[in-house]
């Protein structure tokens, strides 16, 4: 959210998409089980998240990209080819870098 958030003016030039795990079969059950872990309040300071959110409930496309754990991020270039999986100081580094940024 923070890094979405930074770069506003630049969303031309990327897209987020959260996936969530395969427990949640409907947004009713994900947001229940986020209001009940405190994700929301926690780490989303109370906002929803601000871009597109999609549910697996097959576990195909956690399968696909051999995700573990949450969060992972997968970053996708406009080519489709998958250029980082891994954390989001890892992802975020890599489109500082594409956006033409320096990382921290």
């Amino acid at each position: 959210m923070k890094f979405y958030d930074e770069h506003a003016e630049q969303r031309d030039r990327f897209a987020i998409v959260a996936f969530h795990d395969t427990r949640a079969k409907t947004f009713e059950e994900l947001d229940a089980k986020m209001a009940a872990k405190g994700i929301v309040e926690k780490r989303w300071k109370g906002r929803p998240l601000p871009f597109a959110t999609l549910l697996d409930a097959t576990g195909e496309t956690l399968k696909t990209y051999e995700i573990k754990a949450f969060p992972t991020v997968v970053l996708i270039d406009p080519e489709g080819t998958v250029v980082e999986i891994g954390g989001h100081k890892e992802a975020e580094a890599h489109l500082k870098k594409a956006l033409g940024e320096k990382s921290n």
